[in-house]
């Protein structure tokens, strides 16, 4: 049996997660093209949005994607790091269609990767996948995927979303909320155990960052 390679719908309606910083509060989405994250386009011709189905989700891949959890027990944050991020709660206004890489059998069965591949921090594979599918067109010549549904790396098994610029007209930030006073803060900080310090180390300049 052949493995297809079926679309995730995201009904419209629906509200997703996006980590930015407090600077751009008021303003656009930003579609990346600067191969720095995991599923952009290796040609830099169309941009990449990552968005979380739930905060813990975008926290995870991004405020946090960076910090070694395994060398580090406390599992610290600077309290400016925190001040510094923003949560824009993006609604969906039209139906989206992901490729869904959480599938079974669709890694290996349809890409030919495994998991090691998929969540490698050499993006090289992950990237190849994008571009394959941002050129995949439906019977009537339209462009199948609005996105793609993956694997969460720092997160797993929930799946993020790498949604692409051809979609943006798709999506509305609804709101924009600081993270410290987004609801879900709290208990994200109770439930994986995070020690907010009062040192205020480096803040980093980059805004994705999604893993």
């Amino acid at each position: 049996m052949t493995i297809a390679l079926q679309p995730f719908l995201i009904n419209a309606g629906e509200l997703l997660q996006h980590l930015s910083r407090t600077v751009y509060r008021h303003k656009p989405l930003c579609y990346g093209r600067s191969l720095c994250n995991r599923y952009d386009d290796p040609e830099r011709v169309y941009g990449v949005l990552y968005l979380g189905l739930d905060l813990p989700t975008a926290l995870m891949e991004s405020l946090f994607h960076k910090h070694q959890w395994d060398k580090d027990t406390k599992r610290s944050i600077a309290q400016a790091e925190i001040k510094s991020r923003l949560v824009r709660v993006v609604g969906v206004l039209d139906n989206l269609f992901l490729a869904d890489l959480t599938a079974p059998g669709v890694m290996a069965g349809y890409f030919g990767l495994n998991l090691e591949q998929l969540a490698n921090r050499d993006y090289t594979h992950t990237q190849q996948v994008s571009a394959q599918l941002h050129a995949m067109l439906d019977a009537s010549g339209m462009p199948l995927f609005d996105g793609v549904l993956y694997p969460s790396r720092n997160n797993y098994p929930a799946a993020s979303i790498a949604l692409f610029e051809r979609a943006e007209g798709k999506v509305k930030v609804f709101e924009n909320i600081d993270l410290v006073d987004h609801v879900e803060w709290p208990p994200f900080v109770a439930n994986y155990r995070i020690g907010v310090e009062p040192d205020p180390g480096p803040v980093e300049t980059d805004d994705q960052e999604f893993d």
